[in-house]
């Protein structure tokens, strides 16, 4: 079954959703068993229990941790979001401008997203 570009967008704001409020559960139903996330800044592949253990952390160390969208597009495989990572961390503010890079499966899941951003953003985090 192919995705109409509604109901690709309509993913995206669910996972923005689930991101916003380390909504660990509904991340884990938007997204096929074997989903993985690649990032950039390091060039690893890593498990959506890796990535929710990462955003766990983030909730807990960041006041105020939010995506500010800055672009949602459709694409054939399945959609682009823009974004800019913001809150309060240990270092002081954090900004960190991010592109994920999603593509989901015929059943209408994530199974695969491609996180790109600048790592020097990061350095708030290490506080």
């Amino acid at each position: 079954m192919a995705l109409d570009d509604q109901a690709k967008l309509a993913i995206q704001a669910s996972y923005a959703a689930a991101s916003r409020a380390g909504d660990l559960d509904a991340l884990a139903a938007l997204s096929e068993p074997g989903a993985v996330v690649w990032h950039n800044h390091d060039d690893a592949v890593v498990s959506l229990a890796q990535t929710g253990r990462t955003l766990r952390w983030l909730h807990k160390v960041v006041r105020g941790l939010d995506w500010i969208d800055v672009a949602v597009l459709p694409t054939p495989e399945g959609f682009v979001w823009r974004a800019i990572l913001t809150g309060t961390a240990p270092g002081g503010p954090l900004r960190v401008p991010t592109c994920m890079v999603v593509t989901l499966s015929e059943a209408g899941l994530i199974s695969r997203l491609d996180e790109y951003l600048d790592a020097a953003a990061l350095t708030p985090l290490q506080g």
